[in-house]
């Protein structure tokens, strides 16, 4: 097995495979020069940043044996599987007017959503149909009615069209493969070419397409003799592992046998400070970490946050998804160049809001409409301009004198899963129950 790293978590996570006897491949050149990494063959997993830096998103071929190397290292950190592409035969429970969908029963007592806008007759519950999962949201599995069928070079989409994926750039692999796609007989399906799939030989596409429509086939009858809930094709799974403070610390110890490294080197960097990084371990030779590390939280808090001034709390979702809540910093507590305590009031169409963090708090504390609340999250990270958190979509909300804490069986769900390790179930059940004194 061959993994390709990239990204902000890349020299860490390099060395970490390394020691375990796993082979990089198509490794950056500072890290080929630091590890002596020559192999530029095509790798079976890739890894690479989550698109908020809060860590990593994993997928490929033998992905398993990889996030269990890292389990083993990370232990706080959490390990989402999305299981992006899974066929089900499912059965229409009902329809939900208020969000526009129609709610799907799948295996393992689990729900599904699709959208009221991709379903085309008459709702029935009862009925049975055809759905691909297409990702997660707010808890929920996302489906959809446009199946894909995933093979190493090429992803079959139904009702779809021809199109390249990313990694594809040179003009004349494009060429080929469009040609290639004309010449086959794709009915109503369409071609999304795999990185690689260039420098393939046509009859071993053509064989690859032939073995692709061979499983839709297979599909099909499956779906015709099923009666109840069940997986008929299992797809992809793609992992997000999102790290907390403690992880990235492990990780800057990891990457310190490699290369120069500062303290916080993964959490600055995570949050775009990637030129002030690189300069102070320059410094490096003539300044310890700690005097390194107070003056960086000095120059910092000379930048924000001020009160009465524009400030973001960022959230990245378990699957690397993400939103933002825009504030007014109202109150402000700030102790050894460090912020203890902050406050943003946020004024929008769905009326007032406060939000207040605090440095060692794993909750946010809201004030909407003069209803309290708590959200779980993960640590956070706090910066001039902005916060970055975790959110665990768990919420505590007291209504008419009692608190009731929606998804609060998420933990036990993600720790079944092994998504997340005993350590981090216990400490954030802990961290629910506090959530609870409203």
């Amino acid at each position: 097995m061959k993994v390709k790293v990239r990204g902000i978590y890349s020299t860490a996570i390099t060395k970490l495979l390394l020691d375990e006897k796993i082979e990089v491949t198509q490794a950056a050149d500072a890290i080929k020069k630091a590890l002596k990494i020559e192999d530029e063959s095509k790798p079976d997993v890739i890894i690479e940043d989550t698109e908020t830096k809060e860590g990593v998103y994993v997928y490929g071929t033998g992905s398993e044996k990889v996030i269990e190397l890292l389990k083993e290292r990370l232990k706080m950190s959490i390990f989402y599987k999305e299981e992006i592409g899974k066929i089900y035969c499912g059965i229409i429970k009902n329809t939900d007017q208020k969000a526009k969908s129609i709610v799907i029963s799948l295996p393992d007592d689990e729900e599904g959503v699709l959208d009221l806008k991709s379903f085309w007759g008459y709702v029935k519950p009862g009925a049975k149909i055809l759905v691909q999962s297409k990702g997660t949201y707010d808890g929920k599995i996302m489906l959809s009615t446009q199946l894909r069928i995933f093979g190493d070079n090429i992803i079959i989409i139904k009702n779809g069209f021809t199109k390249m994926s990313k990694g594809i750039h040179s003009n004349e692999g494009k060429t080929k493969l469009y040609d290639i796609a004309k010449g086959l007989n794709l009915k109503e399906w369409g071609i999304l070419w795999v990185q690689g799939a260039e420098d393939k030989e046509e009859e071993v596409l053509k064989h690859e397409l032939e073995e692709l429509q061979k499983k839709e086939a297979e599909i099909n009858e499956k779906f015709n003799n099923c009666n109840e809930p069940s997986i008929i094709y299992d797809g992809m799974n793609k992992y997000f592992i999102l790290f907390d403070e403690n992880d990235k610390n492990e990780l800057d110890k990891i990457r310190k046998t490699v290369m120069p490294t500062i303290m916080n080197h993964h959490k600055l960097k995570s949050a775009g400070y990637t030129i002030l990084t690189d300069f102070a371990e320059n410094l490096l030779d003539k300044y310890s970490d700690e005097e390194i590390d107070e003056k960086i939280n000095e120059v910092l808090l000379r930048y924000g946050p001020v009160k009465d001034k524009l400030y973001r709390l960022a959230f990245t979702r378990l699957n690397g998804t993400s939103f933002k809540i825009d504030g007014i910093v109202s109150e402000l507590e700030v102790k050894d160049s460090e912020v203890q305590k902050l406050t943003i009031s946020s004024r929008s169409e769905w009326g007032d809001r406060t939000y207040t963090i605090e440095k060692d708090l794993e909750y946010v504390d809201i004030l909407r409409n003069g209803e309290k609340e708590r959200m779980l999250i993960v640590k956070p990270e706090i910066f001039p301009k902005f916060a970055k958190l975790i959110t665990f979509d768990v919420t505590a909300k007291k209504e008419e004198n009692e608190v009731k804490v929606l998804n609060e069986d998420r933990l036990e769900r993600l720790s079944k899963k092994g998504e997340i390790s005993n350590e981090l179930k216990d400490k954030m059940s802990q961290v629910i129950n506090e959530m609870k004194k409203l």
